[in-house]
Parts: structure tokens; sequence; C-alpha cells
């Protein structure tokens, strides 16, 4: 059953071909279909080809003829069999891959050459040891490290405190003298 508006009226679908009136509001409910690939081969015959084609609510009224004791189709399920099929070439179902899994040998890997060079980017350890910049990532998180980027900043040094004091007694010394401008301090 779908849900369709047409101006102040709802339309409910409970058939693709067959289509009732009603000015209530409904809920829109539908049934996951998982089709075969049987039956996709079957939509895409109902379909046609060419100058011989049909309309995909057509092909969900034929296939719900042929199909009685499935849940109704919906024109989406028909229009993404027929994409599917002329992306692949096929209508099977794509298999889907586990997500790659990292050996301990290539974990360890990692740690040693950020060990090394602790100011390697995630991403150049990534191309360097040639995996992913995520599994990269993953790891640092697994062992409790953090990646950050390193900003080189001014050290202090023994004599910061001296130079500090004496920046300070020019800056005062200029003020006294009249000679500082502020405008060029703060402008």
């Amino acid at each position: 059953m779908f849900l369709k508006t047409c101006g102040n009226t709802h339309e409910i679908c409970w058939d693709p071909c067959q289509v009732l009136q009603t000015d209530d509001f409904v809920l829109q409910f539908r049934e996951m279909v998982y089709l075969t690939e049987m039956h996709k081969i079957t939509i895409l015959q109902m379909t046609g080809y060419g100058n011989r084609t049909r309309t995909q609510a057509e092909v969900v009224c034929l296939f719900q003829e042929k199909y009685p004791e499935l849940p109704p189709i919906s024109q989406g399920t028909v229009s993404k069999t027929e994409k599917h099929f002329r992306e692949r070439g096929h209508v099977r179902q794509l298999k889907k891959h586990p997500p790659n899994k990292l050996s301990d040998d290539q974990k360890l890997d990692v740690m040693l050459l950020l060990e090394e060079n602790p100011h390697t980017s995630s991403r150049q350890t990534a191309s360097a040891l040639d995996i992913s910049h995520s599994s990269i990532l993953r790891v640092l998180t697994e062992n409790q490290k953090h990646p950050y980027k390193l900003v080189p900043t001014n050290e202090l040094v023994e004599d910061d405190f001296d130079r500090q004091i004496l920046f300070c007694e020019q800056i005062m010394q200029m003020i006294d003298d009249n000679t500082l401008q502020i405008e060029n301090v703060f402008g």
C-alpha cells in the first residue's frame, strides 16, 4: 500500500491496478519484497526492449497477476531492476565484501613506523605501508595514540626571561621618550 497526493485528495493504492479515493490522511506502509534472480529476470522480460516496451505501472500489474502470492512490488523496484541490469549486465545480487582486517604484523609495522618517525602524517604512513588511511587511524585508536598535526612553535630557552625583560624596558623607554606610535603597534 502506498500513498499518492494529488491536490486536496489522497489516493490509497493497495494495488497499482486499482486506485481508491479518500480525503483522509493515511500513513504510508510498504512491505519489503526480496525478489529472486528469476523474479528479476521476469520483470526485465515483462518490461520488453526496443520499440516494444511497457511502462513501469504495466509491469507492476503484470507481475502482480503472475505472482499473486508475493507482496506487490513498486515501480521503484522495476526501475532499480532495470538500472542494475543496464549498469552490471546481470541481475544477481552483488556480494558484500567484509571490511579488510589488518594482520598483527601490519599493525606492528604501523606502530614501528610511527615510533621511528613520530612526525610522519597518517596519510604518509598509509601510502608508505600500502594500507588505507582509515585502517591507520583505526590502529592508532586501538593503541590509544592520537594523531595530530605538528605545529612548530618557538621554544623557551634559558635566556628568554632576560630577553622579555629587555624588550619591556625598551618599549617603556620609547613610551617615555614619546617615540612610540601606538597606531603602528596596534594598527
